[in-house]
This record gives structure tokens, sequence and C-alpha cells, in this order.
């Protein structure tokens, strides 16, 4: 596709700054949170530095994919992405290294949370692992629960169009073989069979966040693999849900920022990343989402802290895996179209 033609194909959303000199283009997320940036964050941004930032909204794939489109005429110059994105986006060259010279906030950020020697950072971070309704289900202790006949019709699956899908397939590798998760990534062709055996259990396949709220209403017990960012907004507002950590350990979904490659405002583009990091922006969106920010030294209060992997030191506690996404990407569509046919079959 021509960079001409992308630009119909990716459309911006103009900021409501007057016209300056110099002119940014940032890809956000198609969410709450791409919402909150446009609105509290990107307004003062261009009041400090005399500039228009234009925003386009996207999910992971999307993002790279309208990297791809301009890769010949550069107009982005800070793209987000998960973190899974990132080492495809590495290996395509279709992002550069963060600087920490021009990013000075990333000696703020956990180092757990920078991805591929500098390439791109977290700075919005979930947990993944089941959910429930705490009135009817009790916490769920091992994913080997879920495998039981007793709950045969009352579970809902997540997409094989989501990451998440791939989580449950680590799972039921981990325990069918008995490995860590950390293992059982690398060994998932021991884990299709297991993961076999919860189909009497699935009531439906969900691939709408609006469908967890089936769980609080009684249709289905347990949920997921699921993102806290899905579960915990409506927790917040005293809906019936809440996340269910089991023993063998759950998943990091990571929002991060990337520096494009031949960015058109490379200074422009550190800044802004720099901004997104600074901890006062970073607890902003932490209050606002519910998903915890990646640098260090911010307090909350009780009530916001309580749904978030932070400091670095709880999510260690909560078991919390990010996926060795280099090994599993290339694998990704061979595994996830045996996992649709496992499921729609």
């Amino acid at each position: 596709m021509k960079a001409g033609a992308a630009a119909a194909v990716f459309p911006t959303i103009i900021s409501r700054a007057s016209a300056q000199a110099k002119q940014l283009h940032v890809g956000v997320y198609n969410s709450a949170q791409g919402k909150l940036i446009q609105k509290e964050v990107i307004p003062k941004f261009e009041a400090e530095y005399k500039c228009r930032v234009f925003t386009t909204e996207g999910a992971t794939l999307a993002n790279i994919a309208a990297l791809r489109a301009t890769r010949d005429a550069p107009r982005f110059s800070v793209m987000s992405m998960d973190d899974v994105g990132i080492p495809q986006a590495k290996q395509e060259g279709l992002i550069d290294k963060l600087d920490p010279a021009k990013i000075p906030n990333l000696e703020k950020v956990y180092k757990r949370y920078i991805f591929e020697d500098g390439f791109g950072v977290g700075f919005a971070i979930s947990s993944a692992a089941l959910f429930i309704n705490p009135q009817v289900t009790k916490p769920i202790q091992s994913y080997e629960e879920i495998f039981d006949p007793k709950y045969r019709k009352q579970i809902l699956l997540n997409t094989p169009k989501n990451t998440q899908s791939i989580l449950m397939l680590i799972v039921a590798t981990a325990l069918a073989t008995g490995k860590p998760l950390k293992e059982a990534q690398y060994l998932v062709d021991s884990g299709w069979d297991k993961l076999a055996t919860l189909k009497p259990n699935i009531l439906t396949i969900y691939d709408s966040e609006a469908q967890v709220l089936q769980v609080a209403q009684g249709q289905a017990a347990i949920g997921g693999i699921e993102y806290s960012k899905a579960v915990y907004p409506h927790t917040a507002k005293g809906v019936p849900l809440d996340m269910t950590f089991p023993k063998e350990g759950s998943f990091t979904g990571i929002n991060s920022i990337t520096m494009v490659k031949n960015a058109p405002e490379p200074e422009l583009g550190a800044a802004f990343i720099n901004r997104i990091l600074e901890p006062s922006v970073a607890k902003m969106l932490a209050e606002q989402t519910l998903s915890a920010p990646s640098v260090s030294g911010i307090e909350f209060k009780p009530e916001v802290a309580k749904f978030l992997a932070y400091p670095d030191t709880k999510a260690t506690e909560l078991g919390l895996f990010t996926p060795d996404w280099n090994y599993i990407v290339p694998r990704r569509g061979p595994w996830l179209e045996r996992y649709n046919q496992l499921f729609t079959s």
C-alpha cells in the first residue's frame, strides 16, 4: 500500500491545538486509555512544546500495519503497541531504540517493562488470569479446577482472535507436563490433548469485553483468561466481578510505546514518550483505567492500590509472568488456527 493511500485507511483525529510549526503524529490505543491521553495529556503537551499533535487510534496489529503502510514515507513518530508486538516491529525495522538521554523517565521504569533491549517500554500493566462472581464462586486455587466436570457449560473462554487464548494454551501445557508456565510455553505440543478436555465445560467463546458481565449475571461461573483492565473497572463500580489468581501463576498484558524508525519528529517524539512516563501522568492513567504504571515511586490510595499489580514486588507476589513473545509470535498463526478448530468444530 502506498503511503498516500494509508492516510485514507488510518484516519487521523486532530487535536484541539491551534496550528503550529511542528506536527507530531502519534498512534494511541482505541480504548478509554487512548481517550484519556487525547483529553488529559495532549493539550498540555501541545501548549508546552508549541506543537500540534495528531492521533490515530488502533490496536496493536492495526498500529503495526499503519507503520508498514507508511514505511517509505514515515508519518508517525510515536506508536503504541502491546509488548507482544514489539519483537515483530523491531525485526521488521519499523521502530527504533529509545534514547535514555532524551527520555530521562526511562530511569524510573522497572526493568521488566523495558523490551527488546530498549526498543519499547511498557507504561500500563494489566494482570491476566481468570475472573469470577465472588458472591457465587470461590477463588480458583488451581487452573486444574476449571477442567472439573462440575463446571460443564459454565465457562466463558476468550476468543482465539485475542492474545489471551495463547495464555490458556500455556496453562493447559503446564498442567499436562507439570512444568511451570515459564517452561511450558516452549512445550505447547504437549498441551493440546489437555486443552481439548476443557471443551465440555465451555459455555461460549466470547470476543467482547462487555461479555465478562455474563459471569456477574450468573450466566457463567468462570471466565478467562482475561486482562484485569476488562474486569476491575466493573468491580470498582460495585458489579460482582473479581479476578482470581491460581497458584500456577498469572500473566501480564502490557500497553507499551515505541519510537518509530526514521521518525519525522524524533526530538518531539522522545519528549512525548517521556511525558507518558512522567509519574504524575502515569498515576492519572492508572487511577482512571486501573492498570498499573511501570514507573516506580508512585503512591496510590488503598481503594485504587487494591486493583493494581504495583509496586513491582506485588507483581512478583501474584506470580505475574510475561511470555517469550520472540518464541511465540512466529508460531502463533498455526497455534491459533488449531485452537480455533478445536473449539469451533
